[in-house]
C-alpha cells in the first residue's frame, strides 16, 4: 500500500496504529459523502458584456443556497486559538470538519480538491497551514455575500467575515463548484478580473480560470480614486474599470532587487503591476503585500499575498517568459 502521508506529518507509531484500525472500520467510499447533482442555472447573457457569474444569489451549490450566511455558522474549531485541536482523520471519504493547524490525510484531500478548483497553488503537505487557509478564505468569499457598495463594504466585511475553518457543507459546495470566468469578455481570452464585491482576483488564460486569488483592496468609502500622485487627498479608493469597455491594461511594473520596491514612510510593495482607472487614475497596482486581511484595507492598490504574486510573476524581469501576467494584459476591476 502506498503511504500518502508525507514525512512532514509527525505521527508516531501509536498514532499510525490508530490510523490502521480506523481505516479498517471506515465507511466505504460512497458512504456518508455529500452528494450533489445541482445543475447550475442558465447564465443570463447581455450582448454587450456577456454572461455574469453563475454563483448568483439563489444558486444551489452542493445542496446549499448561496450566498451563505456566515453570521449563523457554527465553527467546528475551539474558540481559544492556543488550545490543542489536533484531530486524527483516518478516511478522507468521511469529509470531516477541519481546523487551521490540523495535520491529516483529510487535509491532503482538501488541498488536492482546492488545487483542482484553481484555489490552491502550494505544495500538498497534509497540513492546514496559512496557504491552505487563504485558499479556504477565497472559496468562502466567492460563495458568501458580495459587498459591492463601496460606501458600506468595509463595515459589512468586518461584521460578516469569511470563515477560515472547514465543515461538511463546505466539502459538498467545493465538490459542486466549477471555476468559471465571472464575466465573459469578447476577444479578450487573456485577462485579469478583480471582483471587488467578493474580494477575489481571477487569472484567466484562453478564457479558462487558471487561478482564483484572495485580495484586499482600498478601504475608502467613495467610488473615485485619486487622479494624480501629487496632491492626492488620500481617499484610499481602488480605481474601477467598469466604464472602460475594453478594460485597463498592465502598463508598467516596479522592479527592485528581489521584487520589493521601497516607498515613502518606510513601507514597500512587492512586484507591483500598474494599471489605469476609468477616471484617469494612475499609480495604482496589483502587488504583493505582507498583510492581506479579509477586508478592504489598502491605500487603493489591490493587495495579494507574496506567494500569489510569485505565482503571477515568478521573477522580476518584465519580459520573463514564465510570467503569467505581462505588459499590455487586460485588467478589469469592478464591484458587481
Amino acid at each position: 500500500m502506498v503511504n500518502l502521508i508525507p514525512p512532514r506529518l509527525r505521527l508516531g507509531a501509536s498514532t499510525a496504529m490508530l490510523m490502521l484500525v480506523g481505516a479498517l472500520f471506515a465507511p466505504s467510499a460512497g458512504a456518508g459523502q455529500p452528494q450533489s447533482d445541482d445543475p447550475l442555472p442558465p447564465r443570463p447573457v447581455d450582448p454587450s458584456i456577456g454572461y455574469v457569474s453563475g454563483l448568483e444569489p439563489g444558486t444551489v451549490l452542493g445542496g446549499v443556497t448561496l450566498p451563505v450566511d456566515w453570521s449563523v455558522r457554527v465553527s467546528p474549531c475551539p474558540s481559544d486559538p492556543s488550545a490543542s485541536h489536533f484531530l486524527l482523520r483516518v478516511a478522507p471519504t468521511m469529509h470531516p470538519s477541519l481546523c487551521p493547524g490540523d495535520e491529516s490525510e483529510a487535509v491532503i484531500n482538501l488541498q488536492v480538491l482546492l488545487t483542482e478548483k484553481q484555489l490552491y497553488r502550494a505544495e500538498i503537505t497534509g497540513v492546514f497551514d496559512t496557504e491552505t487557509q487563504y485558499a479556504v478564505f477565497a472559496f468562502h468569499k466567492i460563495v458568501g455575500p458580495a459587498h459591492a457598495d463601496p460606501h458600506t463594504a468595509l463595515q459589512e466585511w468586518l461584521d460578516d467575515p469569511p470563515p477560515g475553518d472547514w465543515t461538511a457543507d463546505d466539502w459538498a459546495m467545493l465538490e459542486a463548484f466549477q471555476p468559471q470566468p465571472p464575466k465573459a469578455r469578447f476577444a479578450q481570452p487573456e485577462r485579469v478580473e478583480v471582483d471587488l464585491g467578493h474580494q477575489v482576483l481571477y487569472l484567466i488564460h484562453e478564457d479558462e480560470v487558471l487561478a482564483i486569488i484572495p485580495v484586499s483592496t482600498g478601504r475608502g468609502t467613495g467610488e473615485r480614486a485619486c487622479q494624480w500622485a501629487e496632491g492626492c487627498p488620500y481617499h484610499y479608493v481602488t480605481p474601477r474599470t467598469e466604464n472602460m469597455f475594453r478594460g485597463s491594461v498592465f502598463y508598467t511594473a516596479h522592479e527592485w532587487g528581489r521584487g520589493w520596491s521601497p516607498l515613502p514612510l518606510g513601507w514597500s510593495i512587492y512586484k507591483a503591476i500598474f494599471y489605469y482607472g476609468q477616471y484617469g487614475e494612475w499609480n495604482y497596482a496589483i502587488h504583493g503585500s505582507r498583510e492581506v486581511p479579509n477586508f478592504p484595507t489598502s491605500h487603493g492598490c489591490i493587495r495579494i499575498t507574496v506567494w500569489d504574486m510569485d505565482y503571477l510573476r515568478p521573477s522580476t524581469d518584465i519580459g520573463a517568459p514564465d510570467s503569467r501576467v505581462w505588459i499590455g494584459m487586460t485588467i478589469h476591476v469592478w464591484d458587481e
